[in-house]
């Protein structure tokens, strides 16, 4: 485990081809080991490509963050303005559409560190809340979200492949100080 503190940037497009690494193998790590194989591997191929990639930070919509230990990626997370689910009461909101960290800098602060950063992203957009979308069989994940002062406000499926996921829908005000 490293006890330093994370720097943590704003990705730019020129950062495409070591993020969509990164993100292909945080969400690898993570998830591979539960999901149908080929089910996951089409979802990989499409979503962490170089070009998917380029194309999200490119909308205007969309902002992503690198967690960095010396000069080492080991986290990320992403931001995403669109339309929340209903249960999401205060607005405006913003998704928490993804939060990754390297299976070895688990439980070292990347998370809160890039949560942190999106939280003043958000704050200073004068958004209300941020909300997310999380596996209920994502227990680590769960946990995290919950220590981070979000609750479980709703519900919603993810597809993925020919695979139905059931998710919880988290959210939490922008105020609440961690």
């Amino acid at each position: 485990m490293n006890s330093a503190i994370p720097i943590i940037q704003v990705a730019e497009p020129s950062d495409a081809a070591p993020l969509a690494r990164l993100a292909e193998k945080t969400f690898t790590d993570a998830f591979a080991q539960f999901i149908n194989k080929s089910d996951f591997e089409r979802y990989v191929a499409h979503s962490f490509t170089e070009s998917q990639i380029s194309s999200e930070l490119l909308d205007s919509a969309t902002s992503f963050f690198i967690a960095k230990l010396q000069d080492k990626w080991v986290g990320y997370a992403k931001l995403y303005q669109s339309p929340p689910p209903e249960c999401v009461k205060q607005l405006p909101a913003i998704e928490l559409a993804r939060l990754y960290s390297m299976q070895q800098y688990l439980g070292c602060g990347i998370g809160a560190a890039l949560l942190e950063a999106c939280l003043d992203y958000a704050r200073n957009r004068e958004f209300k809340s941020i909300w997310l979308g999380s596996w209920k069989e994502n227990h680590r994940g769960n946990a995290f979200y919950t220590k981070m002062q979000f609750d479980i406000i709703g519900a919603k499926t993810f597809t993925l492949g020919s695979e139905i996921q059931d998710d919880y829908i988290f959210a939490r005000s922008i105020h609440k100080i961690l």
